[in-house]
């Protein structure tokens, strides 16, 4: 064998020994354990301004770069942003139709908010299905901007909202479910139809059962996979347990045959809740709410299912009971609404800004920008300079200089 096979032959033993110890390291990453408090932060100073609403808000969305939506209580309000703190230019009430039916520890409230890719219509979850609301006639001033709504069967839960990419299909997510499905979450099916008159309505294709508490959807980088939480896994067998599951669907069968949709799930700490995309599609980052960690996901490994054992990357500390997160700078940045939400002794509420390279290499600093009572939802502006927060107990909107990170 000459020396120039021998080096060859060295640099491909020395690759397979890497790439085989990145696969061990990989799959060594643990799944967090629970956690009562975070620890304590150092305060992140940034320009923030709040302005008070009369319901506790909940999902919040950029319709333009001067208009934004927040779900408050039965209606959905329209924010003026042509300023850097926001103002309530007006309120638009929702069908009795899904209000009457909104669960009471909702607050009465719309709670996610999802924009079509068309921006004509914003959906808002409440209560048995959605709302629709035409968006043009809502910002011009239209005395009744509601275009329809969703109803569903399968629950009286309903918090997010996801909008297939050529806008057909709407995808309702219950929470709770009903005896149908044996009280787990369920992901309700709706392919979408258009009047002359710009009203629309949905027929009702179905649904897939999960685990329990399902929540936070996302859809993957190419749309063909969509990405749920379930606070609970589906095998638990009592309310108190808190393992959860972060689950793959595939999004064509979940269009024509709901039911058959769940290809995998995996593990996701303590009451996984909300889920955002990186920016290239490589990762999924899950806020584990009992953990007080934010999860970093290998978006190929969920949606091949090989490897799933190596698929958690990474998990990073962050504030009490983190619930919403968003993706900003770029992908630079990612920020985790920490709620407090359930009264932790020596726990704070804010908002915790994770340095994502820092994060991946283990060297996150955990600086903490201080909030008022459970922030919930997020919504970064369309030129990316402002972030939005959704302070549920607060009854506010407070508005974060992203510039300042």
């Amino acid at each position: 064998m000459t020396t120039a096979m021998l080096n060859s032959l060295g640099r491909w033993v020395i690759a397979a020994l890497s790439i085989h110890i990145t696969a061990v390291t990989a799959a060594t990453v643990a799944e967090p354990a629970c956690q009562a408090a975070a620890p304590h932060q150092r305060t992140m100073p940034v320009r923030t301004a709040l302005m008070n609403i009369d319901d506790s808000p909940f999902g919040v969305i950029y319709a333009s770069d001067d208009v934004a939506f927040v779900g408050a209580g039965p209606k959905v309000e329209m924010l003026n942003m042509t300023s850097f703190k926001p103002t309530v230019a007006r309120e638009i009430s929702l069908p009795k139709s899904l209000t009457s039916s909104v669960k009471a520890d909702a607050g009465g409230a719309a709670t996610g908010l999802a924009l079509s890719h068309d921006k004509r219509y914003l959906y808002a979850a409440i209560g048995s299905g959605a709302a629709i609301i035409d968006v043009e006639r809502a910002i011009a001033g239209d005395a009744s901007p509601v275009a329809g709504a969703l109803i569903g069967t399968v629950g009286v839960g309903a918090i997010q909202v996801t909008v297939a990419p050529d806008d057909g299909y709407v995808f309702v997510t219950q929470e709770y479910g009903t005896n149908a499905t044996l009280n787990r979450g369920a992901i309700e099916v709706f392919r979408m139809h258009r009047a002359y008159n710009g009203s629309m309505h949905g027929t009702n294709e179905g649904y897939v059962t999960l685990g329990y508490g399902v929540v936070g959807t996302g859809l993957s980088y190419d749309g063909t996979k969509m990405y749920v939480t379930s606070e609970i896994t589906s095998q638990a067998t009592s309310a108190n347990e808190t393992q959860g599951t972060l689950s793959v669907l595939d999004v064509a069968t979940l269009k024509h045959n709901p039911s058959k949709a769940l290809l995998r799930s995996v593990d996701a700490g303590c009451s996984p809740v909300r889920l955002a995309l990186s920016p290239d599609g490589t990762r999924v980052w899950v806020t584990a709410r009992m953990s007080n960690k934010l999860l970093a996901f290998d978006a190929a490994g969920l949606d091949s299912g090989e490897h799933l054992a190596g698929a958690l990357e990474t998990t990073v500390q962050v504030g009490t009971s983190p619930v919403g997160l968003v993706i900003v700078n770029g992908g630079r940045h990612i920020v985790t609404a920490d709620s407090n939400r359930f009264d932790y002794a020596n726990a704070t509420t804010g908002l915790t800004v994770v340095d994502v390279e820092a994060a991946l290499r283990g060297t996150q600093s955990f600086p903490r920008i201080p909030t008022g009572q459970f922030p919930r939802e997020f919504a970064a502006s369309l030129d990316g300079k402002t972030l939005l927060v959704s302070q549920f107990q607060s009854k506010a909107i407070q508005a974060i200089d992203l510039t300042q990170l």
